[in-house]
């Protein structure tokens, strides 16, 4: 992979030099490299049909290469706790991130792959990963997925306003402290387009700054983004200097978490939630995509858009599960999760075209998706049956075992030459060993010594943020409180 391109040539010398990795020596004898690429919320039910009609190139390419199946999830199979369980080979009991309340990384008591690899010299870049807010040191750079803690302020999925509403004392503080840019955001906007992202800024909260932007719904009906902070008080990435690197090269702030979905029942939401879902996942594919061609050894990305889309679109495309479901919407709306799916591959590329030579390639999801229970709520619903592939040098297409998410881990480490944890619940499948004729080497654990963690449960900006995101219900959790 080449040092050339580091960055793709745009940082300052300034801040490429602050970047772990850019300038490692060359690896001539080094292990190949492992891109773990995980699909938040992937099914085979969508994404085999999909491949079989040619619709996802960069992922066929892989399935038909590479060793895939099932990835069963455990209970509970939340974003935080079944990502966590995916990236330490161990049980929720094991690593301490249980529940949305415990779903920091501060939260979690054993290492994850990322500091395993980081312990063994390899270069190591993680983004977009849930619960690894705060950033961590690493062997490389980390961007942080959510929950973050004050990313977002004064509404999680935004709100739907008209001109005349910026001067209503009902409407949240945020939009009425920006009336003036947003105004001046609805200039010109046509039906159905989108302004550029603008600068925003809080009146009492000193130096919180953000940026937002509107889509016009109707005559003098526009929807406005949350406001997403882009100030120097929120932190996101290890080293610090990545954050700006990543504001340079994409030419926009990056954000770290997008729209929420917990407003899917309001009628106009399906109308710009999808748009505005899509921008925010370009952004983060963008900041994983920039350091491809970088020197790493492991290389995790977390894609979040099928989820995200899955939940709050899936009863229009299959309307047939549901009861009184309107049938103009769900025509209009049905393919939002196809969409989905086939944006997320498009993303993949992004990341596939900056990597030359040979690597392993993991495809990891946490949990799969299905039609709701309860018939007259019109959201997707996780199950436990989620996808992996495995596809590298060595490797041919065929249908593997029944996967654990515990055992994902385990098998990276595999891929990379590192050896096997005895104190890890996960395991390798026999059918990689077998097929790439070399068994791991053994530890007894990675866990030198204690690590630092926290039982204290998230904090009321993050409860709240995940309420309006759509995961949690109710008053948040008091601290110091079992």
């Amino acid at each position: 992979m080449s040092i050339r391109n580091c960055l793709v040539g745009l940082l300052s010398s300034a801040v490429f030099l602050s970047l772990p990795g850019c300038f490692s020596a060359g690896k001539q004898d080094s292990p190949t490299p492992v891109l773990v690429f995980g699909i938040d919320g992937a099914t085979w039910k969508m994404l085999e049909p999909m491949i079989a009609a040619g619709e996802l190139p960069n992922l066929a390419r892989h399935y038909e290469r590479g060793v895939r199946g099932v990835l069963r999830s455990r209970a509970p199979a939340i974003s935080p706790v079944s990502w966590t369980t995916i990236f330490t080979g161990r049980l929720p009991s094991e690593h301490g991130i249980e529940s949305w309340k415990t779903s920091q990384s501060s939260h979690r008591r054993v290492k994850a792959l990322w500091n395993m690899a980081t312990d063994a010299g390899r270069t190591t870049n993680v983004f977009n990963v849930p619960s690894t807010w705060p950033p961590e040191a690493v062997s490389g750079v980390m961007l942080s997925g959510f929950p973050l803690s004050g990313s977002h302020v004064g509404g999680n999925t935004g709100v739907v306003l008209s001109s005349s509403d910026l001067d209503n004392r009902e409407i949240s503080y945020v939009y009425r402290d920006n009336a003036v840019a947003i105004r001046t955001a609805m200039e010109g906007l046509t039906i159905g387009s989108w302004s550029e992202w603008f600068d925003v800024a809080l009146k009492n909260r000193n130096g919180w700054t953000g940026r937002m932007k509107l889509r016009r719904l109707d005559e003098d009906s526009y929807y406005a983004s949350p406001f997403y902070r882009t100030d120097d008080g929120i932190e996101i990435s290890y080293p610090t200097a990545l954050r700006n690197a990543v504001k340079e090269e994409l030419g926009q702030d990056y954000i770290p978490e997008g729209p929420g979905w917990s407003k899917h029942a309001e009628p106009e939401t399906p109308e710009y939630l999808l748009e505005h879902l899509v921008e925010v996942s370009r952004l983060q594919t963008g900041a994983a995509a920039m350091l491809a061609d970088a020197d790493w050894d492991l290389l995790v990305y977390v894609n979040t858009l099928v989820d995200r889309v899955s939940h709050p679109y899936w009863a229009y495309m299959r309307p047939q599960d549901y009861e009184g479901l309107d049938a103009a919407k769900a025509a209009k709306y049905r393919d939002a999760v196809r969409d989905a799916y086939l944006e997320t591959d498009r993303q993949l590329g992004e990341i596939l075209a900056g990597i030359d030579g040979d690597y392993y390639f993991v495809v990891a999801s946490d949990h799969g998706f299905q039609s709701g229970r309860n018939k007259s709520q019109y959201i997707g619903t996780h199950e436990f049956d989620g996808v992996y592939i495995v596809s590298g040098p060595g490797l041919s297409g065929k249908d593997g075992p029944l996967m654990n998410i515990e055992d994902i881990c385990p098998t990276v480490l595999y891929l990379m030459g590192l050896p096997f944890a005895d104190d890890l619940a996960g395991k390798v499948p026999e059918e990689i060993v077998a097929t790439l004729g070399h068994r791991p080497d053994r530890i007894a654990s990675y866990e030198t010594v204690e690590r630092e963690s926290s039982d204290l449960p998230v904090d009321e900006a993050t409860w709240d943020q995940l309420r309006g995101l759509g995961y949690v219900d109710g008053a948040p959790p008091r601290r110091g409180q079992d």
